[in-house]
């Protein structure tokens, strides 16, 4: 577990102790420990707010979401639609507002802001619906084997044995270059040392250290992806299996729980990008 991890208060179950010490007893004066004493990690110290899996899954949804741009929209289709283009989201618009001619379309919203004019078309509401029930109808009619060929890919995603042996060699070797570094730092205030000599022992520890911490969050992370996916995957696999029949009209629930992003790039061709990480290339025609 990883200090930036362990300093969340009450989500973490970890706690690191003495931070700092007394150096008086009699005035006591205190300061922060900058490798004078050891310091600890307690584990299990206080319950948690939320289980660790579920602060690692938040994580990595907070993760995904950085750089991509939102929409205060209501509508389902809101940041949701992507311009194959330019990368940028689609927005809603009315069209002749005050008639019985009425219409949402949308469109890139950057579309006119580039140098170079986006080449991505608009789309009508009920269009992208449309889109919808027919992409999603699809995989109903290819259930069974989009949910055999899923059972595979959990059980793959689920075994972290070998990931989580590395990480707790990992974090085994932090603890002991740590317990190197505090060693090195009492034998320089108790002993005259050579300081370039021991500067640079010093500095190859904390190098050796941040090589350690670094790959090690690597491992946490990859960790955390792949427990991301088998929930993602588990979610999508339940409400394709509870769909029983086609759709013959729009569900927005159904949008909400499975799509993650329906990516234009003609006025014939899409891409919808579910949950599960599956994409289907769609053509309009």
């Amino acid at each position: 577990m990883n200090t930036a991890r362990a300093s969340l208060i009450c989500i973490s179950t970890y706690v690191i102790t003495q931070k700092g010490f007394t150096v008086d007893f009699l005035t006591k004066k205190r300061k922060a420990n900058e490798g004078e004493v050891p310091q600890y990690y307690v584990t299990n110290s206080h319950s948690p707010i939320v289980s660790e899996e579920v602060f690692d899954l938040v994580q990595s949804e907070l993760e995904k979401r950085k750089g991509k741009q939102y929409t205060s929209s209501t509508s389902c289709f809101s940041s949701h639609i992507i311009c194959g283009d330019c990368g940028g989201v689609y927005g809603s618009k009315v069209w002749h507002s005050n008639s019985k001619y009425r219409r949402t379309i949308w469109q890139c919203n950057s579309k006119f802001k580039n140098e170079e004019k986006c080449s991505t078309p608009h789309f009508y509401d009920e269009d992208l619906k449309m889109l919808f029930v027919d992409a999603f109808n699809s995989l109903i009619t290819d259930q069974d084997n989009i949910l055999t060929t899923y059972k595979d890919i959990i059980a793959e995603l689920t075994d972290n044995t070998a990931l989580e042996k590395e990480a707790q060699s990992l974090q085994s070797e932090c603890d002991v270059v740590l317990e190197l570094m505090r060693q090195a730092v009492n034998e320089n205030a108790q002993t005259a040392l050579d300081q370039v000599d021991y500067q640079r022992r010093y500095d190859d520890l904390v190098m050796r250290y941040e090589n350690v911490k670094k790959y090690l969050a690597e491992i946490d992370a990859e960790i955390t992806n792949r427990k991301t996916k088998r929930k993602n995957i588990e979610a999508f696999m339940q409400t394709l299996h509870a769909q029983e029949h086609l759709l013959t009209d729009f569900d927005e629930d159904l949008w909400n729980a499975t799509v993650d992003c329906l990516i234009i790039h003609s006025a014939t061709k899409v891409t919808f990008k579910f949950k599960d990480g599956t994409e289907l290339p769609w053509k309009t025609e």
